[in-house]
C-alpha cells in the first residue's frame, strides 16, 4: 500500500489529509443513517398502532458537521383532540428536530459563530473547508434569520411577561450598570429611510461591575447586551426584560445609566436611576464645537470643579463674543447639549451619592466603555466594507450579535436547534454504532463494509492514493485505525 502511495506523484500530505477526512466523513453518514432508520424501524414496532396509522415512509436530510445524511422515516396519521387527521413523523418528535431546515446543533453553531464574525460568503467558505459539510452563503444567511426572527419573538414574549411582573431572575445585586448607544447602519434598497442610507440600531448593556483580571485590567461582570431597530417604547421593554429574566429587579437599590443623551436612552427613567452623560461623547461635543484649545481647557476645569453653572455661563459668553456664525451655531448647539444633559454632567461617583458597598470581588469604576460595546458587538460585524443591509436582515443578525456579547449564543443555537437524545433511547444508539463496526461474514476475510452506499470518490479519477485510501479501510474496521 505504501508503494502505492508513493507512486502517486502529485500526492501530498494535505491532499491525503483531506481525501482521509473526506472518506471518514462519509463513512461517519452512514452510520449515522444507520443509527437514525434503526431508531425509526424499533418506533414503528412499540408504537400504540390503534393511535398511529403507519402511512409509508418519507425521505428526508439533516445537514450535520459530517455531511448530508439522507435517511427515511415512517409518517403515521393521528387523530387529534378535535377529530382533525393530522400527520406526524414519531422519530421527528423522540428526537426533537427543529424547524431551521433540518440542521444539526453542531452545525447551527458552526455556521453561526462564523456568521457573527465574517460576511455570509466568508462564513459559508470556512464552514466548508472545515466540515464535511458544503454550505452556500444563502444557506447561511437562511440560518440566521431563522435564529434571529425565533430570538425577536421570544423577547417580545418575555418583555409582555415583564410588564405584568411575571418575569422574574435569580440573581440579586444592590446596583446595576447600564450603557445604551446607538449605531447607524446602512440599509439598501427600498427599505432604505426618507431622510438617508442609514438607520440607527440601539444597543444597550448591563453588568454589576467590575472584575480585576490582572495588573490594571479589568472585565466587566455578568455582562448582558441587546440590539434592535425597535421603536423606543418597545427596545426599552425588551431591555428591561433582558434584566428581569436575570435579576430580582426588587431588590436593585439603585441603576446608574450611561449614554450619549438620546432621547430614547432616558425613556421612562426613575428616580432609582442615577444618569451619567457618556464621557467620550461629552468630550468629542467640546472638541467638536470649541475651537480655541485654551477655552476647551478652561471648560474641562469647570467641569473637574463640578461647576456646571459656570460651564453653561462660559459656552454662552464664548457664543456671543464670536463673530464666526458657524462656531457660534455650534457653541449654541453645545450649550443646549449640555444644558438638556445637565445632571449627567457630574460623574456619578462625584456626586455624594450614598451607592450600596459592592459585593466581594466586583469593583465600581468610570463609565464609558459602550463606543467600545458597539465596535465589538455590532460595527466590528456589520460597518466594514460598506456593507448594507435590509431591516429585517440586519435586525436578526443585530439579535445574534448581542447574544454573543451576552455569551449566550451558543444557549441561543442550542434552544432553537436542538436534537434531542433521550436518555431512554441511548442503549439502542450503542448497539447500533456497536453492530456497524461488527463482520457481516462469518469466518475468515474481509468485514462487511461499514456503510451501503456510494463509496467516496465514486465519480472521481480513481488515482493510486485513492486506491491506496480505500484499500487501508477496507482490510482494518474503522475503529481500529491507529495514527502515530
Amino acid at each position: 500500500m505504501l508503494d502505492i502511495i508513493l507512486d502517486e506523484k502529485d500526492l501530498s500530505f494535505n491532499r491525503l489529509e483531506k481525501e482521509i477526512y473526506a472518506y471518514g466523513c462519509q463513512v461517519a453518514c452512514e452510520v449515522l443513517k444507520n443509527v437514525l432508520e434503526t431508531m425509526d424501524k424499533k418506533l414503528a414496532e412499540e408504537r400504540d398502532k390503534s393511535k398511529y396509522r403507519h402511512k409509508g415512509t418519507r425521505k428526508t436530510t439533516v445537514k450535520t458537521l459530517m455531511g448530508e445524511v439522507a435517511f427515511s422515516r415512517v409518517v403515521y396519521e393521528s387523530t387529534d383532540d378535535e377529530g382533525n387527521n393530522t400527520y406526524i413523523y414519531l422519530l421527528d418528535q423522540l428526537l426533537g428536530f427543529d424547524t431551521i431546515g433540518l440542521i444539526s446543533t453542531n452545525l447551527a453553531k458552526r455556521i453561526v459563530e462564523n456568521a457573527s464574525i465574517a460576511s455570509y460568503r466568508d462564513a459559508a467558505d470556512n464552514v466548508t473547508e472545515l466540515s464535511g459539510q458544503s454550505i452556500s452563503h444563502g444557506g447561511v444567511w437562511n440560518v440566521v434569520q431563522a435564529l434571529g426572527q425565533k430570538v425577536k419573538k421570544e423577547e417580545t414574549e418575555q418583555a409582555k411577561l415583564a410588564e405584568k411582573n411575571q418575569l422574574r431572575g435569580e440573581r440579586e445585586v444592590p446596583v446595576l450598570f447600564e450603557e445604551a448607544d446607538g449605531v447607524y447602519i446602512n440599509i439598501q434598497g427600498k427599505d432604505r429611510p426618507k431622510s438617508g442610507k442609514k438607520l440607527e440600531m440601539k444597543v444597550a448593556v448591563a453588568y454589576e461591575g467590575w472584575k480585576r483580571t490582572g495588573k490594571d485590567r479589568y472585565e466587566l461582570v455578568n455582562k448582558l447586551a441587546c440590539a434592535g431597530f425597535e421603536d423606543i417604547s418597545e427596545f426599552y421593554r425588551i431591555k428591561e426584560a433582558m434584566i428581569s429574566r436575570e435579576y430580582n429587579v426588587d431588590e436593585i437599590q439603585m441603576r446608574i445609566l450611561n449614554g450619549d443623551g438620546a432621547p430614547w436612552i432616558k425613556h421612562r427613567m426613575d428616580d432609582t436611576t442615577q444618569y451619567q452623560l457618556d464621557p467620550f461623547h461629552k468630550h468629542k461635543a467640546i472638541l467638536k464645537s470649541v475651537r480655541d484649545a485654551d477655552q476647551r481647557n478652561i471648560i474641562y476645569k469647570l467641569l473637574d470643579d463640578r461647576k456646571i453653572d459656570e460651564v453653561l455661563v462660559h459656552i454662552a459668553r464664548l457664543a456671543n463674543d464670536t463673530e464666526d456664525e458657524k462656531e457660534q451655531m455650534k457653541l449654541k448647539v453645545l450649550y443646549k447639549y449640555f444644558k438638556e444633559n445637565r445632571e449627567g454632567l457630574i460623574p456619578y461617583q462625584e456626586r455624594g451619592l450614598d451607592i450600596p458597598k459592592p459585593p466581594a470581588g466586583i469593583e465600581y469604576r468610570s463609565l464609558g466603555t459602550m463606543e467600545h460595546h458597539i465596535c465589538d458587538i455590532i460595527a466590528k460585524r456589520m460597518k466594514h466594507r460598506k456593507a448594507s443591509w435590509s431591516i429585517e436582515g440586519a435586525n436578526n443578525l443585530g439579535k445574534l450579535l448581542a447574544a454573543k456579547a451576552s455569551k449566550r449564543l451558543n444557549e441561543v443555537v442550542e434552544r432553537y436547534s436542538k436534537i434531542v437524545l433521550p436518555e431512554e433511547r441511548t442503549y439502542e444508539i450503542i448497539e447500533i454504532l456497536s453492530s456497524s463496526k461488527a463482520p457481516k461474514k462469518d469466518g475468515k476475510g474481509k468485514d462487511g463494509n461499514i456503510h451501503k452506499g456510494q463509496r467516496p470518490f465514486t465519480n472521481y479519477p480513481v488515482t493510486n492514493g485513492r486506491k491506496a485510501i480505500r484499500s487501508m479501510f477496507d482490510m482494518r474496521n474503522f475503529s481500529d485505525l491507529v495514527y502515530r
